[in-house]
């Protein structure tokens, strides 16, 4: 973990943590949570794109804040004090200090949304059946080749949708509904082939 006294600035497009003897340490290296790095990434990048003095006021201020608020994020998750500078101003902000004795759940610590979520994946499920069934059936009658292509063209189109969403907390409630429509579907595609 990074001792006391560090800074997030960034610099060539990557984020770096660098204490008051100038070393710098890339956040990549501590062990933190996945999603912060990739956001920590991010924001440098766009950092990266833009120009001290030429950029607009409100994307200036909408990259300090985002900045100021994966700082918090940092200084969370290390327990430690981690200001922020500015890529654009150059100004310092304290932001670590005064988050850095709360220490927020992790995600996976809050209740799970049962009903709701059981509920939005239902409606998602009928949407996705409904729609799959009819068009497939509608394309089989004009050609079954054409409505097995169209029906494969048309999961193919969800699969990366579902296995992305799988671990959103709230778009995986839409990717559970969509997967059990599919399922769905197919099921009643494969039955009315029968009889």
């Amino acid at each position: 973990m990074p001792p006391s006294g560090w800074e997030l600035h960034a610099r060539a497009g990557r984020p770096v943590l660098v204490r008051d003897t100038g070393r710098e340490v890339d956040p990549a290296r501590l062990p933190l949570p996945a999603p912060l790095i990739t956001a920590l990434h991010e924001w440098a990048r766009v950092a990266d794109t833009l120009t001290p003095g030429t950029a607009e006021p409100d994307t200036a201020e909408l990259l300090a804040h985002r900045g100021r608020r994966l700082a918090a994020r940092l200084s969370v998750e290390t327990g430690r004090e981690i200001d922020f500078r500015d890529p654009l101003s150059g100004r310092l902000d304290r932001v670590g200090r005064r988050h850095a004795a709360t220490r927020v759940a992790p995600l996976e610590d809050l209740p799970t949304p049962w009903g709701p979520g059981l509920t939005s994946s239902a409606i998602i499920a009928v949407i996705a059946a409904t729609t799959l069934v009819v068009v497939t059936r509608g394309l089989a009658d004009v050609s079954v080749l054409l409505g097995i292509g169209v029906n494969l063209a048309v999961v193919a189109g969800f699969a990366p949708s579902i296995w992305l969403g799988r671990n959103v907390p709230v778009w995986r409630w839409i990717a559970y509904g969509a997967a059990a429509g599919i399922g769905a579907a197919w099921l009643v595609l494969i039955l009315s082939t029968l009889g």
